[in-house]
């Protein structure tokens, strides 16, 4: 099944089965205490790209919790309009995208951009590696400098801060912990934060990165859950069975 997770015909079949929001891995509840720590305050109106934002309530969570300027992309069509009609106040902010070529977007952009588990669907292609660098190349051109890129993943901390630290075309500072997640049976899951240090002069390059490392909310330890011992095509194999069962749910 993941194979297909490049192909544009599977997202919007597996979306017109979906007439309800589905949260992947997480929900805004399990991560607002991290989030509005490294987030920029709502206060400032700062500028929040969300990147494969799918079905998820997760978008409209974050607006509800006073952090109105946004832009939630997905490269499914269908998913896109059956999020405008859930959620009417932001119909405006949503768009059809691909995430991995944002020529609608300019560079230096956003204030934040938040990736929660695209990379997940990414590092399955059959090109999984080359894909989710350019990702994170892109990810990085959309952020303005010294702007934060945020990453939840199911993967590693391990597997995921590479993408951003050793990446030729990226310059971060980084820091990241694991989170436990709250459902039955769920294992940890990856947050890691990237500041984009490209752009900003020396002094300041200096000041992002004296923030690091950041110390996390709840952090766990990998290690402290059996369950993480699993491979983390695992824990994807799990997701998409969760997945199926809210659809037959419906």
């Amino acid at each position: 099944m993941t194979e297909r997770y490049g192909d544009h015909d599977y997202w919007n079949e597996r979306y017109e089965l979906s007439d309800c929001p589905f949260d992947w891995m997480c929900s805004y509840d399990d991560l607002a205490p991290n989030l509005r720590m490294v987030l920029p305050s709502a206060h400032t109106m700062p500028s929040i790209l969300v990147v494969g934002c799918g079905d998820a309530p997760f978008s409209a969570d974050l607006y509800l919790d006073g952090y109105r300027n946004t832009l939630n992309v997905d490269y499914s069509d269908v998913v896109i309009r059956k999020q405008r009609g859930r959620f009417p106040f932001l119909e405006n902010n949503f768009q059809v995208m691909n995430c991995l070529d944002m020529k609608e977007i300019d560079d230096d952009t956003f204030d934040a951009v938040i990736d929660k588990s695209l990379i997940d669907t990414t590092m399955c292609y059959a090109n999984g590696h080359d894909t989710t660098m350019q990702l994170y190349r892109e990810l990085s051109r959309v952020l303005r400098p010294g702007g934060r890129l945020i990453t939840i993943s199911l993967h590693r901390e391990i597997e995921v801060l590479p993408y951003g630290i050793d990446n030729p075309a990226c310059s971060f500072a980084a820091s990241s912990c694991a989170l436990a997640g709250t459902r039955e049976n769920d294992t940890c899951y990856s947050f890691c934060v990237f500041d984009k240090l490209d752009g900003c002069d020396a002094e300041t390059a200096a000041v992002i990165s004296s923030v690091h490392p950041i110390e996390f909310i709840d952090a766990v330890s990998w290690d402290s859950r059996g369950e993480n011992e699993k491979e983390s095509n695992g824990f994807i194999d799990e997701l998409l069975v969760s997945f199926n069962y809210a659809l037959e749910a419906i």
